[in-house]
């Protein structure tokens, strides 16, 4: 049972965090100046050996896609494995304000 619990409390955070991230990318291209934020974390977890070699290569991978919105918008929103767990632990914190959070997650 508790193991059922947890599932389900990681799909809610998923569900959440893939609606956040759709948000993000919207900012992000609407104001591309906050790249350069998402990249400053990118690195800094990096070089702190936060992020392993291969969520870093596919943050770039994700980054690199920002010139082709909707590419850019797909890339952040997968729902693949690899992706998932990327959102976990995001670049993009400081991006949305409260208010713009709760108006995403409203959405849901």
């Amino acid at each position: 049972m508790v193991y059922h619990q947890k599932k389900y409390q990681q799909l809610e955070a998923d569900k959440r965090s893939l609606c956040l991230h759709g948000c993000i990318a919207r900012k992000v291209l609407a104001e591309p100046a906050l790249l350069s934020q998402a990249t400053s974390t990118l690195q800094q977890r990096y070089e702190q050996k936060l992020l392993s070699y291969g969520a870093y290569l596919n943050w770039q991978a994700i980054l690199a896609q920002v010139n082709t919105p909707q590419s850019f918008i797909k890339a952040i929103t997968a729902t693949d494995k690899t992706t998932t767990a990327l959102r976990r632990k995001s670049i993009f914190t400081g991006v949305l304000n409260e208010k713009e959070r709760s108006d995403c997650l409203a959405a849901l």
